[in-house]
């Protein structure tokens, strides 16, 4: 869930965590890029718009189909 639908509820956060970089999949940099750039919580930096469009998930030749 998003921070502030929790909060509005009335449930405190006492502590925001980031995903640490290791722990996220080479095949999910994308997703977790664009979530951090929409407002995903996060304590590094944020791309911006040019630096999105450089980052590129998996190839469509490595998908089982």
């Amino acid at each position: 869930m998003k921070h502030d639908a929790i909060v509005q509820q009335g449930i405190p956060i006492h502590e925001r965590v980031p995903i640490p970089d290791e722990l996220i999949p080479a095949d999910s940099r994308v997703e977790i890029d664009a979530k951090i750039h929409a407002g995903y919580f996060t304590t590094g930096r944020v791309m911006d718009f040019s630096e999105l469009a450089g980052v590129h998930g998996r190839p469509w030749e490595d998908v089982d189909h």
